[in-house]
């Protein structure tokens, strides 16, 4: 999910404004809402296990379990219709700060809104960052670990963004220089 911008109407509606256009966000937006879970739990993870404890009485329809945790990660973080993108056409979130009643009082404040990023790469990356670091390729990669070369390049790049390097230069001086690994 790129080029995406959300905004709160004055009714209190979440919209969506992506390459279809603007609309309103629904339950039934499987897409959106799957992903933005997804990325919350891999990147976020305690804003996610708030919002699930929070909701938990809906947790017997999960469609609607999972849309009042998307959409309250939306008003949390987004809100206003700007010309920075929310999620941009890297994938990147730009997080935004929101005007909130209940600043300085609420309990999930630096929890769901402007959330702990988890910078701690998963056991996955670090096996795949291993053999980019030996000087393998995506390919030799895939095929010794037995992932798609897609995969790989997916566990390289939330690697990058983990520990906020642009490349595998950066990403070679980062190993060095935190003896990653190193036995």
């Amino acid at each position: 999910m790129t080029n995406t911008e959300f905004y709160i109407t004055p009714k209190g509606d979440i919209m969506v404004h992506d390459k279809d256009g603007a609309r309103m966000l629904t339950p039934t937006d499987r897409g959106i809402i799957s992903h933005l879970i997804r990325t919350f739990q891999e990147f976020y993870p305690d804003a996610v296990k708030a919002l699930s404890k929070n909701f938990e009485k809906l947790r017997f329809n999960i469609p609607l379990f999972e849309f009042n945790i998307a959409r309250r990660l939306i008003k949390c973080n987004w809100g206003k219709f700007d010309s920075m993108l929310d999620i941009d056409q890297f994938g990147n979130y730009n997080f935004e700060e929101v005007e909130c009643p209940l600043r300085g009082e609420c309990q999930l404040e630096g929890i769901v809104c402007k959330p702990k990023f988890n910078s701690k790469l998963s056991d996955r990356e670090l096996e795949v960052m291993r053999h980019f670091y030996e000087n393998n390729s995506a390919e030799e990669i895939a095929e010794s670990i037995c992932l798609s070369v897609e995969t790989v390049k997916t566990h390289k790049r939330n690697a990058f963004k983990r520990i906020k390097v642009h490349s595998l230069s950066e990403f070679f001086i980062y190993a060095r220089d935190n003896k990653l690994f190193e036995n």
